[in-house]
């Protein structure tokens, strides 16, 4: 029936998803502070008949870095009393508030993707998402980050472009999965989506086959805007843009939309309008620790990227623009955050201009939360190191640090912020309990 998922947090609000039913199409909202107080308003009173009975409430007014619980019941009308609301399981959640802009204190958060949930008996997901909860609490995370392929529309058959189809999709992979509806109301959850929230491998210039690829990113994107969107930031982008960026403290995200706009025939992995609110970005905080969230990896070289990767030839302009702002601006403190190649791992990219001027980006993979890819050597994957040319003339190297690279299923990752100006990572196992990391490493961006 109903569920709650925590969302976009700052200093003073959060933004709070729920889902009804048709039996209880309203719900009722609170949110307590520490001391188990109302904060104003009280009561919140939704209509939940459109959206599929989602909505979204931006809750204002709150005090930064205080820790808050939420509440939620439903009931069959507005006037619906107390006693005659209903609650569902993991309808409470607790999230505390992101500090002061100016605050610099260490942080953790976690950072994962790819959720396999559409094969029943063979490979449940709950395990994984138990693990997730207790990750997050041992870390003292603050939020999540799930860097796409949330839900798979593709998996075992192909998708059908009918709302129905991808509704069902999220709820077989959240509400079905118990775990899992526990931890999205634990921790505030930011989201993006990859292919298999549409299709696999989409891209607007494929033609393969008989599939009518746009009309099912139509009704892919309406549903990812009723279960992951709308309780992430404001787009600043007018129309239908999904990138966005958000802060905790000193420390700056911004996240890629790579896969809506994808068009591999013109070269464009993200459309233009992202790309200069991306570079437009990078200068306003040109000197402050940045991470930039991108579904396949930026820096790290793979064996096969088949126009589905940074590093394929066809998006060298689009790279090689983003490579030569950071550089020509003097940009440093960049650390791309990636999942989608079910392994684990730690990246360095550096660049050098035909002047000799140059910089170096790093990367974090953590993929996937649930799967049953087979654990694959790093070699039958990636190319572990790789000097070449873009076409603009920059000279590349991408460099996987070996000793940090992990392949086995599932896994997730803990990226710490201790405000020393290293950012450290520890992997762990989701289909083990175990609170040990299987990995850990630092580096000083």
């Amino acid at each position: 029936m109903s569920r709650l998922i925590l969302g976009h947090t700052t200093n003073h609000s959060i933004k709070i998803w729920v889902r009804g039913s048709a039996r209880w199409p309203y719900a009722f909202l609170d949110v307590l502070d520490s001391a188990d107080q109302k904060t104003a308003p009280t009561h919140v009173a939704l209509t939940l008949e459109e959206e599929f009975f989602t909505h979204v409430v931006e809750w204002k007014g709150l005090s930064a870095n205080n820790a808050y619980r939420v509440k939620v019941a439903y009931g069959k009308d507005k006037k619906s009393t107390e006693d005659e609301r209903v609650r569902d399981a993991y309808t409470e959640g607790n999230f505390r508030t992101f500090p002061e802009a100016d605050n610099g204190a260490a942080f953790t958060f976690m950072l994962g993707s790819c959720n396999l949930h559409s094969l029943g008996f063979i490979e449940k997901p709950d395990r994984a998402w138990m693990q997730v909860s207790s990750l997050a609490k041992h870390n003292e995370a603050r939020f999540m980050i799930h860097a796409g392929d949330q839900i798979y529309a593709d998996i075992p058959l192909k998708p059908q472009a009918s709302l129905e189809h991808y509704r069902d999709k999220y709820l077989d992979a959240w509400d079905d999965c118990t775990p899992a509806r526990k931890a999205l109301t634990e921790l505030p959850h930011y989201m993006i989506l990859d292919d298999h929230e549409i299709i696999n491998n989409f891209d607007n210039d494929l033609t393969a086959g008989n599939v009518d690829y746009q009309g099912l990113a139509r009704v892919a994107m309406k549903v990812y805007w009723e279960f992951q969107h709308s309780h992430n930031p404001h787009a600043t982008a007018a129309g239908f843009h999904y990138h966005y960026d958000f802060s905790y403290g000193q420390t700056q995200f911004f996240v890629m939309d790579t896969r809506y706009y994808r068009a591999s025939g013109s070269g464009q992995m993200i459309d233009p309008v992202q790309e200069k609110a991306l570079l437009k970005w990078l200068s306003a905080h040109k000197d402050a620790l940045k991470f930039i969230v991108t579904s396949v990896p930026f820096v790290t070289e793979v064996k096969t990227p088949e126009a589905d990767k940074w590093c394929d030839p066809a998006y060298d302009g689009q790279r090689g623009r983003i490579l030569s702002h950071i550089l020509s601006h003097g940009i440093s403190k960049v650390v791309f955050l990636t999942g989608d190649m079910h392994s684990a791992l730690m990246a360095t990219l550096d660049f050098t201009d035909a002047a000799g001027s140059t910089a170096r980006i790093y990367e974090l993979m953590s993929s996937p939360i649930n799967q049953i890819t087979p654990d694959l050597p790093m070699e039958k994957q990636f190319i572990p190191s790789l000097t070449r040319k873009l076409k603009n003339g920059f000279m590349i190297h991408s460099q996987i640090d070996k000793s940090s690279f992990f392949g086995k299923n599932s896994n997730l990752m803990a990226i710490e912020v201790p405000g020393d100006g290293t950012v450290q990572y520890r992997i762990y196992r989701t289909t083990k309990s175990s609170n040990i990391p299987v990995k850990t490493g630092s580096f000083t961006p």
